[in-house]
């Protein structure tokens, strides 16, 4: 069964999306909040890359990060979206590895 087409896959696969977030924010929580800032790292990479795929069926090439804030400021705000991800990828994996060391 394939996730693209919704239904109970996608549900699991969000389940178990949260239940790991929640795990994580409670470990956070009582230890270090290394691994949830890892964590968010890695979705606002996977986000922005997803992004910058859907700006090569637009654009006909991979759009860089750099290049989505200023295509979000003419008006595409996938591309807005895009770019503040990839962003906050790089903050949140400065954060992670600033309390990990």
């Amino acid at each position: 069964m394939s996730t693209e087409n919704g239904g109970l896959p996608s549900i699991v696969s969000r389940s178990l999306g949260l239940a790991m977030l929640g795990g994580l924010i409670w470990y956070a929580i009582k230890h270090s909040p290394a691994p949830l800032f890892g964590f968010l790292g890695v979705a606002s990479a996977l986000v922005s890359i997803r992004i910058g795929q859907r700006g090569e069926e637009r654009y006909g090439r991979r759009v860089p990060v750099t290049e989505m804030l200023a295509l979000g400021r003419q008006g595409d705000r996938a591309m807005l979206v895009g770019g503040i991800a990839g962003y906050a990828m790089i903050v949140c994996f400065g954060i992670a590895a600033y309390v990990a060391f």
